[in-house]
């Protein structure tokens, strides 16, 4: 993770702060969490761009018509917003290691076919699998050259 590994515990720390009750806004737990992170916490706007562009946001703001308040949030960094996400996929909500695709399988159920999540993740899956072969391949590439 190099420089940006400071950066990124913290999006792993407070990427589900948009469910607190006090940053629930728009009700896209991603803008919202973002949205407190800058108002609140003044947080760095690299972070704050991570946890609004996390896992299905751009699927989920699609549908609920909140494309709009993305570009306060943006350009999305890829790799990092790949690293995050991958965090959060391969983290089960109780802390334990997770297969991304069991994980995904898991958020699926729990939501249900009626709620945007559900949607989104449903339509988001193929790309959230490829954040994670994206990241595995990097952290290979590093292994090797820390090796050579």
């Amino acid at each position: 993770m190099g420089e940006d590994a400071a950066l990124l515990a913290a999006a792993a720390i407070s990427h589900d702060i948009g469910y607190a009750r006090a940053a629930v806004d728009t009700g896209q737990q991603m803008i919202d969490g973002a949205g407190y992170l800058r108002a609140v916490v003044g947080a760095d706007p690299r972070l704050r761009s991570m946890v609004a562009f996390l896992m299905s946001s751009s699927w989920e703001r699609s549908e609920l018509g909140l494309d709009h308040m993305f570009s306060e949030f943006g350009p999305a960094e890829p790799e990092l917003v790949d690293t995050i996400t991958y965090c959060d996929l391969t983290s089960s909500p109780s802390g334990d290691l997770a297969d991304p695709a069991d994980r995904l399988s898991a958020v699926l159920e729990r939501y249900g076919p009626e709620r945007v999540v559900f949607r989104a993740v449903s339509a988001a899956r193929p790309e959230l699998m490829a954040r994670a072969v994206r990241v595995r391949r990097r952290r290979a590439k590093t292994v090797v050259a820390k090796l050579s």
